[in-house]
């Protein structure tokens, strides 16, 4: 199997019996929220996202809007004079019917989510104290910039139910950095 059917394989184990993986629904969500808009509009509103897990790729990004066009949930249409062949593009009924079928969708993993910094952890028997200690110090630092970033970021957007949104994502981070402190105390503790 090549390289190419592999990922296309992955893809469509990841897609849920009903669709759309959670990359392809916020892609037509923000879609919806945006349209018309361009392919490089969307690489840009990803980018400058400190909130959002879908972070894509100008390799991944393409790809994905390519499979949506061929589902049929994009439509795109050349923008006249433009040589670099840009496109708008417009979510279709079937898109829209499509995003808001993944916008309702629940499922457990969704609740908790994967979390890298807490998979580490529990690896922490790999270093020593010191190691440890700095480790905590820089995500703590990595945490308390993310909530600056976020803060920042939240004023200018129009986004719907903004407060609940900025709520979650600041509340999440305060979360991480309460963790960070008893991450901090449990590990400096000898163990029992």
């Amino acid at each position: 199997m090549t390289q190419r059917q592999n990922r296309s394989a992955d893809r469509a184990a990841a897609a849920p019996a009903d669709g759309l993986t959670d990359n392809e629904g916020s892609l037509l969500a923000l879609m919806l929220r945006r349209q018309p808009v361009t392919a490089y509009q969307l690489l840009r509103l990803y980018e400058q996202s400190p909130v959002s897990s879908f972070n894509e790729s100008k390799g991944s990004l393409y790809p994905l809007i390519r499979r949506l066009k061929a589902r049929g949930l994009i439509a795109a249409q050349p923008i006249a004079g433009d040589g670099r062949k840009s496109e708008r593009l417009n979510c279709t009924a079937a898109g829209r019917a499509a995003a808001r079928h993944w916008v309702k969708r629940l499922e457990p993993r969704h609740i908790l989510p994967d979390d890298p910094l807490r998979t580490k952890a529990i690896s922490f028997e790999l270093l020593d104290a010191g190691e440890r200690s700095a480790w905590i110090k820089a995500a703590k630092a990595l945490t308390e910039a993310k909530i600056a970033e976020v803060e920042a970021y939240m004023i200018g957007l129009d986004l719907p139910h903004k407060e609940a949104i900025e709520a979650n994502a600041l509340g999440a981070l305060q979360a991480r950095l309460d963790w960070l402190d008893r991450l901090a105390g449990a590990v400096s503790e000898p163990p029992a």
